[in-house]
């Protein structure tokens, strides 16, 4: 708790927690793992454990991101209509993105920060594992210039398959939220998916 992070070098966020009167981060598992050892609290699992630390659930706005009134897609659904225009907008992000439109191809999604802590790289390295199958992929995010460019090369090496996209895009991650049939969330720390994301992203 005394001595310094490694290093000579003044260290911002460990004024910011000694002077917090509460520290939260985006879940209980994340709140035990981040005083489990140095590793995990990014030498900082000291100050953590006697500061404390509370881990809250993150979640996501559900008016937002809600199907039935979303204005980013051109088609609204609920759970009671999804199976019929789950197809139709699909084949719309196929198109959006320059896939070949069928909407018999499973679409995976991924939108997220490109470093390791969230799994980017993983999944960059897994995409030649699976990308043989009759699946099409669509990655959205920014981060690391590697790996911004790792993304680039998709479209590049995989024409028909994959799709990468290297920039903040607000409405293209609404059309992959609503239109793909699977999300890809990897990460290297603790992940907890709110109930609310789960009801409105995944179930309608």
């Amino acid at each position: 708790y005394d001595k310094p992070v490694k290093g000579r070098k003044i260290n911002w966020m460990k004024a910011g927690i000694l002077e917090s009167d509460q520290i939260l981060t985006v879940s209980p598992y994340y709140a035990e793992e981040l005083v489990s050892g140095a590793n995990k609290g990014m030498e900082l699992d000291n100050i953590l454990r006697k500061t404390g630390i509370l881990g809250i659930v993150n979640g996501m706005d559900v008016q937002e991101w809600n199907p039935l009134t979303d204005k980013y897609t051109g088609i609204k659904y609920d759970v009671t209509t999804v199976m019929n225009a789950k197809p139709l907008i699909k084949e719309a992000l196929q198109a959006e993105v320059g896939l070949p439109v069928d909407k018999n191809i499973p679409v995976i999604g991924f939108i997220g920060r490109l470093e390791e802590q969230k799994g980017s790289d993983i999944l960059v390295e897994a995409i030649s594992q699976f990308i043989g199958e009759n699946v099409q992929i669509i990655i959205l995010g920014t981060g690391k210039k590697a790996m911004e460019k790792q993304l680039e090369q998709l479209e590049i090496e995989y024409p028909d398959k994959a799709r990468g996209v290297a920039k903040f895009n607000v409405p293209l991650a609404h059309m992959i939220i609503a239109r793909a049939d699977f999300i890809l969330v990897p990460s290297r720390f603790s992940l907890v998916v709110s109930s609310s994301y789960m009801r409105c992203a995944m179930e309608p």
